[in-house]
């Protein structure tokens, strides 16, 4: 099977080399991971903790609905969201 993965862009590589880059708080795209038959994201909620979701699983609050390269559509409370990855 073949994964397709997001291209790491200049922001994100520079955010990567930084101290407190990313949001302390909140709800973080750390990465897409899209097979044809399997697409899964890595989420930091809130608490720090790291989650690997795909679509249908609820994080913090979030059910994830979808995803895409560098994209995770979300709903919160009955209301359509969506969230990239940190540094873009």
């Amino acid at each position: 099977m073949t994964q397709s993965t997001t291209p790491t862009t200049p922001a994100t590589k520079t955010a990567a080399t930084q101290k407190n880059a990313l949001p302390r708080r909140g709800i973080v795209l750390l990465g897409t991971f899209v097979k044809p038959d399997a697409p899964y994201a890595l989420i930091r909620a809130g608490n720090g903790r790291i989650a690997r979701v795909s679509p249908g699983d609820s994080v913090g609050g979030l059910r994830i609905t979808a995803i895409e390269p560098g994209l995770v559509h979300i709903n919160r409370k009955n209301k359509p969201g969506r969230l990239r990855i940190a540094g873009e």
